[in-house]
C-alpha cells in the first residue's frame, strides 16, 4: 500500500485531519519534518499518512492541507 499523504503547514490542523480520518474508519499516522533550505531553518511541515484514497482524503480534507496521492 502506497499511503496517501497530506501536508499543513498549521499543527492543528494536521490534528483534525487525523481526527476526521480515524473518526472515519481509516489508519492515520502522523509526524513532522523539517524543511530543508536556505531560509527554511525553522520551517516544519506537519504531515498525515493514511490508508485512504486520495479522492476520499480530498472528501474528507480539513483547513489548507495539500493531498499528495
Amino acid at each position: 500500500m502506497v499511503p496517501t499523504t497530506v501536508t499543513f503547514d498549521e499543527e492543528s490542523e494536521a490534528a483534525q485531519m487525523r481526527s476526521v480520518l480515524e473518526t472515519a474508519g481509516y489508519y492515520v499516522e502522523s509526524g513532522r519534518e523539517r524543511v530543508l533550505g536556505e531560509d527554511d531553518d525553522e520551517e516544519v511541515v506537519h504531515l498525515v499518512l493514511t490508508d485512504a484514497d486520495p479522492d476520499e482524503t480530498r472528501r474528507l480534507l480539513v483547513g489548507d492541507g495539500f493531498v499528495i496521492g
